[in-house]
């Protein structure tokens, strides 16, 4: 069985905002910072094309040195039992036919190690597939509430059409490359945007009553 430790009281969060423990809305601004690509005119226009390109901002656990998507959801209206029950209905029908899942009802502890596909967006309307994402998602579940951590994430690529096979680059590798920023760069925003729809699917799935199956009981 997979062992991963977690402690519940650290202060999680991707985006530090009016939730995060110890995240001080009263501290003064850095007087000390300055923008570089400002105008000596404030009411001059930047010309885009002279800012720095700016790369995308993910977390790094300072422990694993892995991009890693996290929280503490509280629902004080639902047990551990049922909780536990729709981590894995929702694990079952959303993380791939390949998906790998260790179940520790005992300790309400749910790891899976899923995939979902994974796009180029063109635009607002057309996207490709640049083939899928795989990663770990933990859930760990207590009464009334539930703590997900997904990392170890990995980008497949597409079987080239001439035969071969896919490539499988981390996540870290795209973040921290030199060469080739921007194109790492557009693959980690699409998948940002992918991962935070994945968050948002298994929190409604948490929400919504589950139909206890006969194996369940």
């Amino acid at each position: 069985m997979l062992l991963i430790g977690f402690s519940w009281n650290q202060a999680t969060a991707q985006v530090q905002d009016e939730t995060t423990p110890g995240y001080d809305f009263s501290a003064p601004a850095d007087s000390t910072s300055s923008d570089t690509t400002a105008s000596a005119d404030p009411a001059a226009p930047v010309d885009p094309l002279l800012r720095p390109y700016e790369r995308i901002t993910l977390f790094l656990d300072s422990a694993t040195n892995l991009i890693t998507y996290y929280g503490v959801v509280e629902q004080e209206e639902s047990g551990s039992d049922s909780l536990y029950l729709r981590a894995k209905h929702w694990a079952v029908a959303n993380l791939g036919k390949e998906m790998k899942i260790e179940l520790d009802k005992r300790n309400q502890k749910l790891t899976c190690i899923g995939t979902i596909p994974a796009y180029s967006y063109l635009n607002k309307y057309t996207k490709r597939s640049i083939g899928n994402f795989e990663f770990r998602i933990t859930f760990l579940i207590k009464e009334g509430r539930y703590r997900y951590q997904i990392s170890n994430l990995v980008h497949e690529t597409v079987k080239p059409s001439e035969g071969g096979k896919s490539t499988r680059n981390y996540f870290e590798f795209y973040y921290t490359s030199t060469t080739r920023v921007r194109e790492n760069d557009i693959i980690l925003r699409n998948a940002d945007k992918d991962i935070l729809r994945l968050i948002e699917s298994f929190k409604k799935a948490m929400r919504d009553p589950i139909i206890v199956d006969e194996d369940d009981w």
